[in-house]
C-alpha cells in the first residue's frame, strides 16, 4: 500500500512537471507569434518564424483562405486587396495556441526622424511612486497608507474633489488636521476609495507616507513626422523607474533641445545624451498619448519645416531581414546613417529587432547606443523598418528595436 501511495505521488509530481513544462513551452511559442500583422496590398510577405505550428488563414467572414501552413519553415503569403483576415495557429497541428489579426493595407510613407526633442508629460492624476514609514512626533513608526495605497496607483480625488497635482494633494493633507481623508485612486483601470488618517511627523507636519509625482521630463528622439504635424518618438513608453509601468498621462509637450555632450556607454553602464531643454520658449508640439510603442502627438509643423526630413516608405515587418541596416541619428546639424548588423528578428516579441553597431564612426562617438537615442529610425533597403528602443546593459554596442508598422498602429490600446 505504501509503495502504491508513493507511486501515486511520483506520478502526480511527474504529471505536474510535464504539464508545467508544456505550459512554459506554449507560452514561449506564443511570444513568437504577433497579435497583429500588416501586409501591403498586392504584395508577397515572407516570414521565417521557425516555430512548430500549423496555421489557417480566414477572411472576415470566417471563410478559409489557406490551410495547413507550416510555420516551421519559411512562409510566403500573397496578399490581394485591402481587408481583414485572421490566422489561427495550432501547436504541432493539434493544440490551438494563438491568433493573429492580419490586415492588408495600402502602402504608407512617412518623413524620417532621428533628431532630438525635449519631452514634458503631465500624469493623469497624482502618481504614487512608493510608500514610506513616518516617524511621528511621539516617536512611533507608522505607515499610514499601508494596505490602502500602492505604488503605481493614481490619486484622482481627495474628499470628493478632483486632484490633478501634487500641490493640491499636499494642501489637502496639510489642512486635514489629522482627520480621516477619503482618497480615491485609479488602479488597473478601476476606481477605489480608501479612508486614510494622516499622521503628524516630528516636524509637526501631517503626512500620508507616500512619495508622489505629477509630471516627468527628459530628452528623446523623434522617429517620424508628417506634413500634418503628427509625430511619434521613442519606440517605447515613458515608464516609472520604480514600477516599470508606462505612465498614464493627461497630455504633454515637446520643446527644442540642444545636445551639449554625449557620454559614451560602457558595459554595465549605459551612456546618455546630455542636453538642455528651454522651457521658456513656446512648445513645438503637443503629446496626446504615451504607449508601450512610443509617444504620439500633434502640431509639430515646425519639425517638418526645420529639419526637412526625407520621405520614406514604412516597411512591413515582413520586409525586414537579418544583415546590414542603418540607424539614422541627427548630429552636429545634419543627419547621419550609421551602419548596424541585424542579428535577430522576432515577430511576436516587443523587442522585434536585435542588432549590433558596426559603424566605427558611431562607436567612436557613443560606443554604441546611449540613452536618448531611443526612437532613432532603423533603415534598410531605403525603407524605415523600425526604431531603436533599448541598449544592452552589458554591451552598449548592441540594442533592440521595434518594427515601424507596430508604431504606426495607432488603434492599439495604450498600456497604462
Amino acid at each position: 500500500m505504501k509503495n502504491f501511495k508513493k507511486g501515486l505521488i511520483y506520478a502526480g509530481v511527474l504529471a505536474f512537471c510535464i504539464g508545467f513544462g508544456a505550459y512554459i513551452y506554449c507560452n514561449s511559442i506564443k511570444k513568437k507569434i504577433p497579435d497583429k500583422l500588416y501586409i501591403y496590398k498586392q504584395d508577397k510577405a515572407v516570414f521565417s518564424m521557425d516555430i512548430p505550428v500549423v496555421g489557417t488563414v480566414y477572411d472576415s467572414s470566417n471563410n478559409i483562405c489557406a490551410d495547413n501552413i507550416d510555420f516551421g519553415k519559411q512562409v510566403t503569403i500573397q496578399s490581394g486587396n485591402t481587408g481583414q483576415y485572421y490566422v489561427d495557429y495550432k501547436l504541432f497541428g493539434l493544440l490551438s495556441v494563438a491568433r493573429t489579426h492580419m490586415e492588408v493595407v495600402d502602402e504608407k510613407y512617412i518623413y524620417s526622424g532621428g533628431f532630438q526633442v525635449g519631452i514634458y508629460l503631465k500624469c493623469n492624476g497624482v502618481y504614487v511612486v512608493n510608500t514610506e514609514t513616518i516617524c511621528t512626533y511621539d516617536g512611533q513608526n507608522v505607515v499610514p497608507a499601508k494596505g490602502k495605497i500602492n505604488k503605481g496607483d493614481y490619486i484622482i480625488k481627495v474628499n470628493g474633489s478632483q486632484t490633478d497635482t501634487k500641490e493640491q494633494l499636499l494642501q489637502a493633507v496639510s489642512e486635514s488636521a489629522g482627520n480621516s481623508m477619503d482618497i480615491t485612486v485609479r488602479r488597473d483601470g478601476q476606481e477605489i476609495e480608501e479612508q486614510i488618517i494622516p499622521v503628524k511627523n516630528v516636524a509637526g507636519e501631517y503626512k500620508l507616507g507616500i512619495w508622489v509625482k505629477d509630471d516627468t521630463q527628459g530628452v528623446g528622439t523623434v522617429t517620424y513626422v508628417c506634413e500634418d504635424g503628427t509625430f511619434a518618438a521613442l519606440g517605447h513608453g515613458i515608464s516609472d523607474n520604480e514600477t516599470g509601468n508606462v505612465l498614464d498621462i493627461r497630455d504633454g509637450m515637446i520643446y527644442r533641445t540642444r545636445i551639449l555632450s554625449i557620454v559614451p556607454g560602457k558595459n554595465g553602464e549605459p551612456g546618455e545624451l546630455l542636453g538642455t531643454i528651454d522651457y521658456r520658449e513656446d512648445n513645438i508640439g503637443s503629446i496626446s498619448r504615451n504607449t508601450d510603442k512610443g509617444i504620439y502627438g500633434e502640431n509639430a509643423y515646425s519639425l517638418y519645416k526645420e529639419y526637412s526630413p526625407e520621405l520614406m516608405k514604412a516597411a512591413g515587418s515582413y520586409e525586414a531581414s537579418k544583415g546590414t541596416a542603418y540607424v539614422r541619428f541627427y548630429n552636429n546639424g545634419s543627419f547621419h546613417d550609421y551602419e548596424i548588423d541585424i542579428t535577430d528578428l522576432k515577430y511576436g516579441d516587443s523587442k522585434n529587432i536585435t542588432f549590433k553597431v558596426t559603424s566605427g564612426e558611431l562607436l567612436k562617438l557613443t560606443n554604441g547606443i546611449v540613452q536618448g537615442m531611443s526612437g532613432s529610425p532603423i533603415i534598410q533597403n531605403g525603407k524605415i523598418i523600425g526604431a531603436v528602443t533599448h541598449v544592452f546593459v552589458d554591451d552598449s554596442t548592441c540594442g533592440y528595436g521595434i518594427f515601424i508598422d507596430r508604431m504606426l498602429d495607432k488603434d492599439e490600446k495604450e498600456t497604462n
